[in-house]
């Protein structure tokens, strides 16, 4: 394939991926609020409470583990030691009031928690500079450069976004589509990376694709066409009691075992 079939095809390839991360942003940035806000309405003081008694639980369960080495290994159970572990498991519990209601973005970090932890995972970038990936895309939106075009308003907020998420997978989606240089008077290796590149715009288009797709999957957005309907939201409000229910048996148990475990002062 020759130089001129290469760049009209790379360029296609830009503008299909482009328009998938313009949706990807707007799902993100406008949809998800719509629902997140409705959703909280109905559900958000359960949720909440849920959410505060499995972190309790958790911090009862993590504790009587740590007392049962104690046991285990025929050493005594002091206060002191006890005062210390309720210290360290629940410090954060002592420091924020608990709150009747949360607001959208403490929601929003909920809802998508595992994939915000799976993008800060900067190990799997080791050998990227997030800081340097955004600068290289900045110069090339800044409005001296690009000027107020539709690509800038295309790219400027979603880039801002994706930074701020350290999201370096979509970054570097946008460092290709708008950082790749090509020159006219092409050589037999710069052919080699015309096909590098579009073979790295498939993958990710692939890939946007992909993550478009799961997005819709994912709590709360696979609840959009739920969220009107009387029968479903019984539904749903029975499920969040029976787990609140389960949880506040975890907690009775845990008690029950933390009260059995004798204490020297």
């Amino acid at each position: 394939m020759q130089q001129k079939e290469l760049l009209i095809q790379i360029d296609a390839l830009k503008e299909q991926l482009l328009n998938l991360l313009t949706i990807w942003y707007k799902e993100q940035t406008e949809v998800l609020q719509q629902i997140i806000f409705v959703y909280e309405n109905i559900f958000g003081n359960i949720e909440m409470e849920i959410e505060q008694k499995e972190n309790n639980a958790k911090k009862l369960e993590q504790k009587y583990k740590i007392l049962a080495k104690y046991i285990e290994e025929n050493e005594p159970v002091k206060r002191q030691s006890i005062e210390f572990i309720d210290k360290l498991l629940f410090k954060e519990d002592n420091k924020s009031p608990n709150n009747s209601r949360r607001n959208n973005s403490q929601r929003e970090n909920i809802f998508i928690k595992k994939d915000k932890h799976k993008l800060l995972d900067t190990s799997l970038y080791d050998n990227v500079n997030i800081a340097d990936l955004y600068r290289n895309i900045v110069k090339k939106l800044h409005p001296d450069v690009i000027g107020e075009s539709n690509v800038f308003n295309l790219c400027w907020s979603n880039v801002q976004f994706c930074y701020q998420r350290q999201d370096v997978e979509r970054l570097k989606m946008f460092y290709l589509i708008l950082c790749s240089k090509y020159v006219e008077d092409i050589n037999k290796n710069d052919i080699m990376q015309l096909k590098n590149d579009v073979d790295a715009l498939k993958e990710y288009i692939e890939k946007q694709n992909r993550d478009n797709e799961e997005l819709q999957k994912q709590e709360p957005y696979c609840f959009r066409d739920k969220l009107n309907d009387n029968n479903w939201i019984i539904k749903r409000k029975n499920y969040l009691r029976n787990k609140l229910i389960q949880v506040n048996k975890r907690i009775m148990h845990n008690n029950r075992l933390l009260k059995q475990i004798k204490i020297v002062d």
